[in-house]
């Protein structure tokens, strides 16, 4: 598996001072379920076993298990809505 943080995912990581992230499944919605991928920092704070633990560029990446990822690559990018600045992870299949 092939993980690329852009520049700014890494500059939002150093100030933060993080170097531990997870990637898990938001999922939600009432009668139609919609799922999608977020990024936490930190190591993940419930179970532990659901997690596959990689390590790319100085950084280790927590990634929810059975993740479907496109041409075996995540990116993971900064988004900015209204100021608040946010990982995004790009490259999971959802269905």
């Amino acid at each position: 598996m092939k993980f690329i943080f852009t520049d700014k995912a890494k500059e939002y990581l150093e100030k933060k001072g993080e170097k531990v992230l997870t990637v898990d499944l938001f999922v939600g919605g009432a009668c139609v379920e919609i799922s999608e991928p977020i990024a936490k920092l930190g190591p993940p704070t419930n179970i532990q076993h659901k997690f596959d633990v990689y390590e790319s560029e100085g950084y280790t990446i927590h990634l929810f298990k059975g993740a479907d990822i496109k041409d075996d690559t995540l990116t993971i990018t900064l988004s900015k809505f209204f100021g608040i600045e946010a990982l995004e992870v790009k490259g999971v299949k959802m269905l």
